[in-house]
């Protein structure tokens, strides 16, 4: 009887096991989906903020089907440096049941940014589909597609004074009013100012004389001090710290300096007040570089983030790859939000 109904029970389990996997080989069987087709109406890009609101590419790709069961496909796009075979990319949500995506300019300049990739600097990048099924954790890719981008950056917002003067009609409500940045918000301010000649101005905490400081004397501020003069034009560094109440003010010239500048001496800039930038067209060997004022190194400038923005010091000097001639241009107008660019001719 124990050998009969041990034979019992070993076909009633063979039968219950040969009986699911018909069942899952009928209703729950999973394989990959079809790749999507991914065309772009565009491929090389070079973005200014003035073009933010125009449309850039219009990517569309076909419906990845034939998942082998229902399925809800969610599909993505990815973005990633050329040769890091999407290791570092990017996912954008495009959603389900949705085979298009229109960029602005802006909308894929931000894209762009948010690899970290410089500003003014032509980049080579790959995009492709991603269509995943969550449920099972399945997924499928295009082909990807080739894109040059050279994207423009994006300014940060911070904390500011403000210094209304003689200089732009004394109004709040000028476009040339300057004003100086606490890029740390500690109470330390840095900025320049672009003067065409002597002139005289105040420090303001807002756009409005609510709360204004003027010259205490001895490079002070103080609150019932008198017009901060300036004896002659020039494109002046400006640092204030508010903690302290000093103010500092130094005219400045730049120039390009590193081991990639030829025969180790400065390759001085030209600023155009037109562009707002400091620029100079020169030859430069393999090496590196770094932006400093007056041939000396008490003001520099350089790379530090490796992102097209420049902040004080040298630690992030500039690499040049290959000799050749290039235009190198500086933009100082925006406190806080210093760029640069570099380009071969």
């Amino acid at each position: 009887m124990k050998f009969r109904f041990k034979n019992i029970y070993i076909l009633s389990f063979s039968m219950l096991a040969l009986f699911s996997c018909k069942k899952d080989g009928s209703f729950t069987q999973v394989k990959s989906g079809t790749k999507p087709a991914f065309t772009a109406t565009d491929s090389v890009f070079v973005f200014t903020e003035a073009d933010a609101s125009k449309a850039a590419v219009t990517y569309k790709w076909t419906a990845s089907e034939d998942w082998g069961y229902k399925s809800i496909v969610t599909y993505y796009l990815q973005i990633d440096e050329k040769g890091n075979g999407f290791k570092h990319a990017t996912d954008v949500t495009i959603g389900t049941g949705t085979l298009t995506k229109a960029y602005t300019v802006a909308g894929l300049n931000q894209v762009i940014n948010n690899l970290g990739l410089a500003a003014g600097r032509e980049h080579e990048l790959v995009i492709r589909v991603k269509a995943a099924v969550d449920a099972v954790g399945d997924e499928v890719y295009s082909d990807s597609i080739s894109l040059t981008v050279t994207p423009y950056y994006v300014p940060k917002v911070y904390t500011y004074l403000y210094l209304p003067g003689a200089y732009e009609g004394w109004a709040f409500d000028n476009a040339g009013l300057d004003s100086v940045a606490s890029v740390k918000n500690d109470g330390t301010y840095e900025g320049y100012m672009y003067l065409t000649g002597a002139t005289e101005f105040k420090v303001t905490t807002a756009k409005s004389w609510d709360v204004n400081y003027g010259d205490g004397g001895s490079g002070t501020l103080s609150s019932s001090g008198g017009n901060i003069a300036v004896a002659a034009g020039g494109y002046y560094r400006l640092t204030v710290d508010i903690n302290q109440m000093k103010y500092t003010m130094t005219n400045t010239s730049w120039s390009v300096y590193g081991s990639a500048v030829s025969g180790g001496s400065d390759a001085a800039m030209t600023y155009s007040s037109s562009t707002g930038t400091w620029s100079v067209t020169t030859t430069l060997g393999a090496g590196t570089f770094y932006f400093r004022a007056n041939n000396a190194d008490a003001i520099t400038l350089s790379d530090v983030s490796n992102n097209g923005t420049l902040a004080t010091g040298t630690t992030g000097a500039i690499t040049v790859d290959a000799a050749g001639t290039y235009t190198i241009s500086i933009n100082l107008s925006n406190p806080g939000n210093y760029t640069y660019s570099l380009k071969a001719q």
